[in-house]
């Protein structure tokens, strides 16, 4: 079996969102509910909406770039993709239409397309282990679709 998703999707996709909505929920709370005399004389009112609008954002911003990163292994024949919750697997020759890659910020992302709707849609990103993908090409070099 063939991972071709980064170590790095596991991190992105649960361990920050939820350490950093962890840290803004306590610091919104700690903002909302501590007398402002412990603030040194701050503007409250836009200290309250500058943490609360920080976290919705945040939320939000990894609900769409973090939370459809999915984990992906191939063994030549089917793509096995993963969510961490529940594996689905589709066969490349029939099931898949297309894989795209692109450059996100720091990351190399793919985008497996498939030729139906699927388990987790007809779209599915996951973070790409260049050194991984790399070696599953020169191994299998017929699969991948174009």
């Amino acid at each position: 079996m063939h991972r071709l998703s980064s170590n790095a999707t596991l991190f992105l996709k649960l361990f920050l969102p939820v350490f950093w909505t962890t840290i803004m929920v306590i610091l919104t709370f700690v903002v909302w509910l501590v007398e402002p005399s412990k603030f040194g004389g701050l503007n409250m009112a836009s200290l309250r909406w500058a943490a609360s609008f920080t976290l919705v954002v945040g939320v939000a911003s990894f609900l769409v770039l973090t939370w459809p990163l999915k984990r992906v292994e191939t063994d030549g024949e089917k793509v096995y993709i993963s969510n961490y919750f529940r594996t689905a697997f589709y066969r490349w020759d029939q099931d898949v239409e297309a894989l795209q890659e692109f450059n996100f910020l720091f990351f190399r992302i793919g985008v497996i397309e498939l030729n139906g709707i699927g388990s987790f849609g007809r779209k599915m990103r996951f973070v790409i282990s260049r050194r991984l993908m790399k070696k599953f090409r020169n191994e299998f070099p017929d699969v991948l679709p174009k």
